[in-house]
């Protein structure tokens, strides 16, 4: 699927690459298919419309390029394809305001250039064609006269187009600022989907009625787009695009890890020189929390690509599990210099420093991060718990209620490389968790999410009667059972977490975990021998 993306460069200025699509050579033929030349006036007709539609997308592109550029955001470059543009901005700005600001410049420069298209129509309609003489004179200024009210039109129709307010569209964006200003992001992505699907569904309707193929296309590309609003909508989507393209990715989505590996390797072994396959075991396998495996394949991805941003990061998280901090820093540092426009290794920096007590750096590593991916619903957790350690509650119940709204799941269970988080931050995870339930009562995730903290503390009482709460919400849940089942064993309660463990075998489907209960089972077997001999 790689092909889809490709695209080559026309031109670079200020750091913002110029870029086109390869779907922007079906402009010629379809030029041709609506001027149907035959005659030389009538190819440079087209040739000249073709270059004015181009132009005018590159301008409205470039007119949110500068206007980014002036509220302080860095864009990265611009990609003009068959039906549009799109400017790949570093970040979205932390303002609403600015936000729109960015999004109305587009339709903005389309409505001048109309204006500029008009005011040449008159012109040259007006001011010259009444003395020309030269009848062929007369036809070529004829066809730039029709040249310039067909891009007129174009140019009407871009800037309306744009503004429905329909996301990703400039009107969606401009409704989500909006809204984003009155009633803050979460709320903001909501209110955008209700307006917008209902618009959307009308686009297609009317593509439907009058065959408009172009129009019934763009309105498929922009449902698809649209999901980025809804994290199950995208979640289902990516679900099934990975199933038919990208079975490990699929796999893993799922987090059954030890499938994913074994797509991996299969991928590996038909492209052993493809550093991102060993990445993505690598991340597995963390996940998995096989250290060894995990950093063998980092290092062969270093191995093959020194200056990889990922595979230093990998790196990075690996010398934080191990709990070397500078070392990891200094990776999650490199990975930064590679791709400064990325979140992740500003988060792993805070939390990084979040451990070694250094609370200021943290916070301005982690509102950089926050910054570039103002969805990221873990840099909001970390963040309370150095705001609840500096004593400032208001703006840790903030960052708590944002995580929240960003994602249930997400923001209130951890994944088992995570878990170490919660150490010696109990008294922020009760006051979280607290928060969370008292919003919602019979939240699962409230009670998986502070029993795994409760577990992780040493707490097993604790943990054991959350676990129980949640299995009551959620009774096939695996992962319950084996934190449970943890818990048990640290009260040396042997039966009732061989139960738990032969519980998520019964339960599970996936590999990784069936193998984690089974060995678990193992050693609760072999300890029981040993202290019977």
């Amino acid at each position: 699927m790689n092909w889809l993306s490709w695209s080559w460069s026309f031109g670079r200025f200020r750091g913002v690459d110029f870029r086109f699509h390869f779907s922007i050579l079906f402009s010629i033929p379809a030029a041709y298919y609506l001027f149907r030349p035959l005659n030389i006036m009538d190819v440079v007709v087209a040739l000249l419309w073709v270059i004015g539609f181009i132009s005018c997308i590159f301008l409205h592109e470039l007119g949110h390029t500068l206007a980014a550029r002036l509220v302080g955001v860095e864009v990265k470059s611009i990609v003009i394809w068959l039906l549009g543009g799109f400017t790949n901005l570093s970040r979205k700005s932390e303002k609403p305001a600015y936000n729109l600001v960015i999004s109305a410049a587009g339709p903005l420069v389309n409505f001048f250039l109309a204006f500029l298209f008009v005011l040449f129509y008159i012109v040259v309609s007006v001011l010259f064609m009444p003395f020309i003489k030269n009848v062929e004179i007369f036809l070529w200024a004829q066809m730039l006269v029709n040249l310039s009210f067909s891009l007129t039109l174009v140019n009407l129709i871009l800037a309306v187009f744009n503004l429905f307010p329909i996301y990703p569209l400039d009107g969606g964006n401009i409704t989500h600022s909006i809204m984003e200003i009155f009633f803050g992001r979460t709320n903001a992505d909501l209110i955008t989907l209700i307006i917008g699907i209902p618009m959307l569904v009308g686009l297609f309707l009317f593509g439907v009625f009058t065959s408009d193929y172009l129009l019934l296309v763009s309105c498929v590309l922009i449902g698809f787009a649209m999901t980025t609003l809804n994290r199950s909508a995208l979640r289902w989507i990516n679900l099934k695009i990975n199933y038919f393209y990208r079975r490990a990715g699929y796999y893993y989505m799922l987090e059954d890890f030890e499938r994913a590996v074994q797509s991996y390797t299969r991928d590996i072994e038909r492209e052993p020189r493809q550093v991102n396959h060993y990445l993505a075991r690598s991340a597995c396998y963390l996940n998995m929390l096989q250290k060894e495996r995990a950093l063998a394949d980092v290092e062969r991805a270093l191995g093959l690509a020194p200056a990889h941003a990922v595979a230093l990061e990998l790196r990075g998280e690996i010398y934080a599990l191990d709990k070397d901090y500078d070392s990891a820093l200094d990776h999650f540092a490199r990975a930064q210099a590679v791709n400064p426009n990325w979140a992740v290794p500003y988060f792993d920096r805070g939390s990084v420093l979040l451990e070694k007590k250094e609370f200021l750096p943290a916070l301005s590593e982690l509102n950089k991060g926050s910054s570039l991916q103002p969805a990221y619903t873990l840099i909001y957790i970390i963040r309370s718990m150095i705001y609840f350690r500096l004593g400032n509650l208001d703006a840790a119940h903030k960052d708590q209620d944002t995580a929240l709204g960003l994602s249930e799941k997400d923001a209130l269970v951890m994944s088992e490389p995570n878990l170490q988080i919660y150490e010696s931050y109990l008294d922020w995870a009760e006051d979280y968790y607290a928060r969370a339930l008292h919003a919602k009562p019979n939240s699962g995730y409230a009670y998986q999410g502070r029993a795994d903290a409760y577990r992780v503390n040493n707490e097993y009482d604790k943990a054991i009667a959350d676990y129980t709460r949640a299995i009551t919400i959620n009774p096939r849940l695996e992962r319950l059972y084996l934190g449970r089942g943890r818990s048990y064993m640290g009260l040396n309660e042997i039966e009732k977490a061989k139960t738990d463990f032969q519980q998520v075998s019964t339960l599970t489907d996936k590999l990784h975990l069936k193998r984690q209960s089974e060995e678990l089972l193992h050693k609760l077997t072999a300890d029981s021998e040993g202290t019977m001999n």
